[in-house]
Order: C-alpha cells, then sequence, then structure tokens
C-alpha cells in the first residue's frame, strides 16, 4: 500500500498493524431515546427552538462483531435493520489479516461475516443501494502493492464478485452509489487520485478524470445523484505538512475542480451530502439542484505530517453546493474527526479525542446540515481505546458506529 500522506495524527487507522492479541473490531448501536423535536415523514429532522442540536439525543451500546475482525473503518446502513461494515481481519501465525465484511439484518444487534475471495487485503470503503446490491473498495494482497479491489454483490453479500479495474490502479480509497446503480470511486491510478465509475453492478468499471495535481491523498466521496459528487483528501503544502482540500464534479467524474476551504484546514476525512426537500411540484435543474446541496466535511486542523495530535477536530459545512464552505465551532474535545453522517437529518461524526492512553474515541452532534458556524457539541464519549472510524445514520434513533478497540463490551452515555 502506498505511503500515507496525511498526517500520522490525522489519518484513518492503519489498515494493517501488529496490535495486542485482545483487539477486535468494534461495533455501536445507537438506542432509540426521546426528544423534543419532531421528523417529518422523509426523516428529516425539526429541531426546537429551545434545543436546535435535537431532536437526537440517546446512548451508544457496543455489540460484540463475529471473532477475527480486527478493525472496521467503514459502514452503510440502507436501511434501518441492514447494515454492512468493512475492515480487516486479525492476522495469525498461519496467515496474514485479509478483509473483512460483515452485515447485520436486525439493526445491529447481530453481525455476522460474509465471504470474500481470499486475496483481497484489505477494504477501507462500502456503499449499498438496497438491501441487495453493494459496492465494496480496497486492495489486493498484504504487500501494500496492490492492485486496487472492487468487490460488488448482487443477493445482498451471499457472493460478493471482485471486479476488473483500469491498468495502473493500485488503490481504491472510497466510493458512493446513488439510486440507479451508478457508482463512483476515489482511486491512485499511476500515482493520481482519479475517479472510477460504473453504471451498474457488476458493470466494467472505467477511469474518468484524475483529480487536480496538487490532491495527494483521496479520503471520502458523497454523491447525490450520476454527476454531482464532492471528494475530501489532501494537498502537500511542504515538505512537513499538508492541507485539506475538496474537489467537485458536475459530469460523474469526468472532470474534477477544487473547491475554497477555509486557511489552517488540516487533512479531511469523511464527507456526507444531501439534497434539501423540494417544494411540490417545483421546477428544478440538476444544476441548480447541486447549488442547493448541503455537505459537511470532517476532519483535523493539525497539518504536520510527524508528530502526536496536536490539532482540534475540524467540521466544514456547506449550503450552497461548495460555493462557500465555513468552519463549524466544535465544542466536544476531539483532535481528528474521521467520519460524518447527516442522512437523518442531523449530522453525526465520529473520530478520536486529543492524544491519550488510552485514545478516546467520540460521538459528536450537530443540527442540520449546512448551518454554517452552529456549534457541534458532544453527543456521547466512548471510552475506547482506539479512534472510531466509521458511522452511518439511517433514522433519528438508528445509528451504527464501527471503529476497533481492546475492550469485547462498552457501554455509552
Amino acid at each position: 500500500m502506498p505511503a500515507e500522506r496525511t498526517p500520522t495524527a490525522a489519518r484513518r487507522p492503519p489498515r494493517h498493524r501488529l496490535v495486542p492479541l485482545a483487539a477486535l473490531g468494534l461495533v455501536m448501536v445507537a438506542a432509540a431515546c426521546g426528544s423534543g423535536s419532531s421528523a417529518t415523514p422523509s426523516g428529516n429532522a425539526t429541531p426546537t427552538p429551545s434545543d436546535p442540536l435535537a431532536p437526537w439525543q440517546g446512548a451508544f451500546t457496543a455489540v460484540t462483531p463475529p471473532a477475527g475482525v480486527q478493525a472496521l473503518v467503514g459502514v452503510t446502513c440502507p436501511t434501518t435493520t441492514r447494515c454492512w461494515a468493512v475492515g480487516s481481519t486479525t492476522a495469525t501465525g498461519k496467515a496474514p489479516s485479509g478483509a473483512a465484511v460483515v452485515t447485520t439484518t436486525d439493526g445491529g444487534a447481530t453481525w455476522r461475516v460474509q465471504p470474500v475471495p481470499a486475496t483481497v487485503g484489505y477494504l477501507s470503503g462500502i456503499a449499498c443501494t438496497g438491501v441487495r446490491t453493494c459496492t465494496a473498495v480496497g486492495q489486493v494482497g498484504t504487500d501494500g502493492a496492490g492492485p486496487g479491489a472492487v468487490l460488488t454483490t448482487a443477493d445482498g453479500g451471499t457472493t460478493w464478485m471482485l471486479q476488473v479495474v483500469p491498468a495502473g490502479t493500485s488503490d481504491v480509497t472510497a466510493v458512493s452509489c446513488v439510486t440507479g446503480g451508478r457508482c463512483t470511486a476515489l482511486a491512485s491510478i499511476s500515482g493520481r487520485v482519479t475517479s472510477l465509475s460504473a453504471t451498474a453492478t457488476g458493470g466494467a468499471w472505467v477511469a474518468g478524470g484524475a483529480l487536480p495535481t496538487t490532491v495527494s491523498a483521496g479520503t471520502a466521496l458523497s454523491c447525490t445523484d450520476a454527476g454531482h459528487c464532492w471528494a475530501t483528501g489532501s494537498s502537500p503544502i511542504d515538505v512537513g505538512h499538508v492541507a485539506g482540500v475538496v474537489a467537485a464534479t458536475a459530469d460523474g467524474g469526468a472532470t474534477w475542480a477544487l473547491q475554497p476551504v477555509p486557511n489552517a484546514t488540516g487533512p479531511l476525512h469523511g464527507i456526507s451530502c444531501t439534497v434539501p426537500d423540494q417544494t411540490p411540484g417545483s421546477s428544478t435543474t440538476p444544476s441548480s439542484a447541486a447549488r442547493s446541496v448541503t455537505c459537511t466535511a470532517v476532519g483535523t486542523t493539525a497539518t504536520a505530517i510527524a508528530g502526536g495530535r496536536s490539532g482540534q477536530g475540524a467540521v466544514l459545512t456547506t449550503a450552497d453546493g461548495g460555493s462557500t464552505w465555513t468552519p463549524a465551532v466544535v465544542t466536544a474535545t476531539s483532535a481528528d474527526l474521521l467520519d460524518v453522517s447527516c442522512g437523518a437529518g442531523p449530522c453525526v461524526a465520529v473520530g478520536t479525542t486529543v492524544a491519550s492512553t488510552p485514545q478516546a474515541g467520540i460521538v459528536v452532534l450537530t443540527g442540520t446540515a449546512g448551518t454554517g458556524a452552529v456549534g457541534w457539541r458532544r453527543a456521547v464519549e466512548a471510552t475506547v481505546a482506539l479512534p472510531l472510524a466509521g458511522v452511518s445514520c439511517r433514522s433519528l434513533s438508528t445509528c451504527v458506529v464501527v471503529g476497533e478497540s481492546v475492550t469485547a463490551h462498552l457501554t455509552g452515555g
């Protein structure tokens, strides 16, 4: 796997590493809890004036994942009961770590492993358009040399098929799929961050346009339709520092352009974009709809490649498709935020606290996406020993968070 070019203190958990024997994948599930707010039939939140960060209130409870799962770094829930998570298995004296896919059919109460091709070394992202069709991405092999891997299923994960990717693809780092079957991914091809796309599950994957040459790493991707996607990543500043970037496409990945992000933004690791509900009978075009898209991107303020977690969690929001990005105030203690989900109305972000032993994972809650400088506050802090890496919220009472821990049981409050 190519060397990470984001700061050591601000990147996703390493995909291959030696860990204590007690380490295991971590899954946390949100419990439904009352609040003073209501929700629309579509699931969008309607905050009350007395508590603008409502309606999400509740606790996360740890669920023991299947044996042999070392780390989970990505999760998606196409329904309130069906979710998939991806990551890596635990290495043994007989075999190195490999790719892991786990799924739940009861909202996260229980999980089971699904079989994946043995040649895949790890998986870093997954997207599903329903309870049968999913796409997972990562890398073949365990030596870091690649090639990149794209796995698809059309039967709910009973079978996962390794797809052919363009020549020169060494890693595939993120994927986003939209209703209708089109999927877009970020890949490293001949040293450039480049988009890949497929029009249908199991269809041919073809290379699209490369992101601007200054982008050295692509970390996350969120698409709202077949043409419009937003990607996060990082770009070198000098030999010892990198900055966060957001790039967008309006033509399905054929061309990409950088969007203006605030100064002093460190690497960005997660992004979630949503289209506001349209007024019934209103006339909108894809371009006008894109200008009203709200996105939330998360990462860190730390730009140094070396050293400990010296920065703070960073949250950027936009309500105009990225024409302007505004930093939000983060009132919860955090050093790095690794993923964010805004599909249920409020946004939930996960990551890690300041450098410490243990390095506790955190969950942070905000109001509706795109609210600018509205403060983000702590929803619950989980006393886990390693960062929380992925989150998917499908409703106001259904959130699943994944990561890695050295304990088998945990209750959040």
